[in-house]
């Protein structure tokens, strides 16, 4: 394959990763828009956004055991449910019917997902990640100020149908990846997949992964419902995700580098601090402080998940584990919004305060547990640079 074609193919490939966990993304405005649309209440919120994750980490973890035996079709089909899923949540209003329609979105986003992003990771983790939430960014800006002025122009509905988009243009992508790959997978012999050793600090580090994931969407998917009851109007909600959004793609750009600014465990105490902001925020009602606390928080996040997703990726050659850490991402995203749905049925939002304050500090705890075993065990010179280890050869690059 040319390098020019190569590189547009590696373009297209982290382009359907970040079109793959839009979703999380945009949840604010997409159940504002659901609540506008349909009779859901604010308290199925997390609900919703638990049967969508369900899907995507079923997804998932179908695609980590699978890996490369899984035909490009099944993903072809996968983009096409979640299409009609999509469609299908605009026109049908049933709350139940409305759990196993995102369910069926979650499920074909979340095979694409893990296909795309464990084959970027291949590139270069660390940069990989940082453009596939890089874009994520841009693009969830994007829908934060489109939707809510289709809902006002024509109605909420309509908006809804209007994200189609989304499985439409993963859909073209990747039969774009797929041309693109067909005469280098003629030329490459294909190469089953060997194992490589996974070390204890690459384990920790897809640990803090998981819980800062969850940590985040603990909060994120409860953000608009808190907002609602704050009484904060839909478009202070709107401009607030757009503007975090913005705040969460420069500090994609500042941490794509593969070496540090400051010691991971630090990076963890100031973003895990930065996550709890909306929950004081929207207690206050404050327009400018929610606003204020959704910056924070998508800096924070944004920041502790590409961290520790890159370095847990460069962390092991093994593919295997490249689409275990992918899985992280939907499985943080399911556990977060189960957990602070039954820690505030219990307690409220005392209930998801706590429960979010103990799942940062458990994630701090593995950050400095993985520095002290890399420490105690450094790794072998003789080892090739994961880049270079997974990027020998053009066919492994697509089939990660």
């Amino acid at each position: 394959m040319g390098l020019r074609l190569h590189k547009a193919a590696l373009f297209a490939t982290i382009l359907t990763a970040s079109l793959g966990c839009l979703q999380p993304g945009i949840d604010p405005v997409f159940f504002t828009l659901l609540s506008s649309a349909h009779p859901v209440a604010p308290a199925d919120h997390g609900w919703i956004v638990g049967a969508t994750q369900s899907g995507m980490v079923i997804g998932s973890l179908i695609v980590w055991r699978a890996g490369a035996r899984l035909p490009f079709g099944l993903f072809i089909l996968c983009a096409m449910l979640a299409l009609l899923a999509s469609l299908a949540t605009a026109r049908i209003d049933a709350t139940a019917a409305l759990l196993g329609i995102r369910a069926s979105y979650g499920l074909g986003m979340g095979m694409i997902y893990t296909r795309a992003m464990s084959a970027a990771a291949a590139w270069r983790p660390n940069g990989a990640y940082g453009a596939v939430f890089l874009i994520q960014l841009l693009l969830s800006t994007c829908v934060a100020l489109v939707a809510p002025a289709v809902a006002r122009a024509a109605d909420p509905g309509q908006a809804l149908t209007a994200l189609a988009i989304v499985p439409s243009v993963a859909l073209g992508l990747m039969l774009f990846t797929r041309r693109a790959e067909q005469p280098a997978a003629r030329a490459t012999p294909r190469i089953a997949e060997q194992r490589h050793p996974i070390s204890p600090s690459a384990w920790a580090l897809a640990a803090a992964s998981l819980l800062f994931i969850c940590s985040t969407m603990m909060v994120w998917s409860f953000t608009g419902a808190l907002a609602i009851a704050a009484q904060i109007d839909e478009g202070v909600i709107g401009d607030a995700v757009a503007i975090g959004s913005i705040a969460g793609a420069l500090t994609a750009l500042s941490v794509m580098r593969e070496r540090a600014l400051m010691p991971l465990p630090l990076t963890g105490a100031l973003a895990g601090l930065s996550l709890l902001a909306p929950i004081p925020a929207t207690a206050i009602g404050d327009d400018a402080l929610f606003v204020v606390s959704i910056v924070l928080l998508n800096i924070g996040s944004t920041a502790i998940i590409i961290r520790c997703s890159g370095m847990a990726s460069a962390a092991s050659q093994d593919p295997f584990f490249r689409r275990l850490v992918a899985c992280t991402h939907s499985g943080g995203m399911i556990l977060g919004p189960v957990i602070g749905s039954i820690l505030t049925s219990a307690f409220g939002d005392a209930g998801l305060l706590g429960g979010a304050i103990v799942t940062i500090s458990a994630g701090c705890v593995a950050l400095i547990l993985s520095g002290l075993w890399c420490r105690a065990a450094p790794e072998k010179t003789d080892d090739l640079p994961v880049d270079r280890a997974e990027s020998a050869g053009t066919s492994k690059f697509y089939h990660a």
